[in-house]
């Protein structure tokens, strides 16, 4: 009943709404924790924790942005993933199920928050509906990392278990490779002119540790590792592709910074 009323209601709200220019802004800040010792090499990679934060707003600030139907991740060279040698599922597996599979527990690999504005590009994200969410990261295997939202306790839209699939793909120049995280397109607009704009999205994988075989022999590792340590750091970039109001491509906005090894 939550959900239906809410639907109604933003009904109303997208017979009304008015469309405002945007410009769209995306910060990316990345910390890593090392949990071994010694200096990290291919030969010696080193098990990691990562936490990222991704921002996305207005230029000035106080608007809600343009809808993101993809957002782009880049990883250096120098941070190994290991997701085909650990546990995974498929987004089949988990998307909509009730309750969490117990068979993906073992993939799971990290969690964190997101927020997202529901309303019109451009209006104060005040008038706009705020949906909180809760965040599980699960291995896809070698080629998808999963995000799986769960709407937070009191939160407007009951949302369970949707997965939004990263598919991985190359890098190019510093970079090893990157992560495209794809929002499914009802949630891109779950109501005909309602749009649904990330904000804020707060990762944490923590260096957990998986027992597995490399050539025959028990090695434990995390999901993410460093292999190298360059004197200015690591870079990375996170990269929003934009659609607009009528869902035509919008101006891509990328943000490229480093952090510390």
């Amino acid at each position: 009943m939550r959900r239906i009323a809410l639907l109604v209601a933003v009904g109303l709200l997208a017979t009304a709404a008015t469309a405002w220019a945007v410009t769209n802004t995306v910060s990316y800040s990345v910390t890593i924790k090392k949990a071994g010792k010694g200096k990290p090499s291919k030969k010696n990679p080193i098990n990691i924790g990562y936490a990222a934060k991704l921002h996305i707003d207005s230029d000035p600030s106080g608007s809600q942005p343009n809808t993101a139907p993809v957002t782009s991740i880049y990883f250096p060279s120098q941070i190994k993933q290991n997701a085909a040698l650990i546990p995974s599922c498929s987004p089949k597996q988990i998307d909509g199920q009730q309750p969490f599979p117990a068979k993906c527990n073992k993939a799971k690999i990290g969690s964190g928050t997101a927020n997202a504005l529901a309303g019109t590009p451009g209006q104060p994200d005040g008038e706009a509906i705020t949906e909180n969410l809760n965040v599980t990261f699960v291995s896809g295997g070698s080629k998808q990392i999963l995000l799986v939202l769960n709407s937070a306790p009191n939160a407007p839209v009951a949302i369970t278990n949707r997965v939004v699939p990263g598919d991985l793909a190359a890098g190019g120049g510093k970079f090893g490779y990157r992560v495209d995280f794809k929002i499914p397109p009802d949630l891109q607009e779950p109501v005909a002119g309602i749009k649904v704009a990330l904000v804020d999205f707060n990762v944490n994988l923590p260096p957990k540790v998986f027992t597995v075989k490399v050539h025959g022999k028990p090695t434990k590792l995390s999901y993410l590792q460093e292999t190298g340590c360059p004197a200015g750091g690591l870079p990375t970039r996170a990269v929003g592709h934009f659609v607009d109001e009528n869902n035509n491509p919008s101006a891509d906005v990328t943000n490229d910074s480093t952090f510390k090894c």
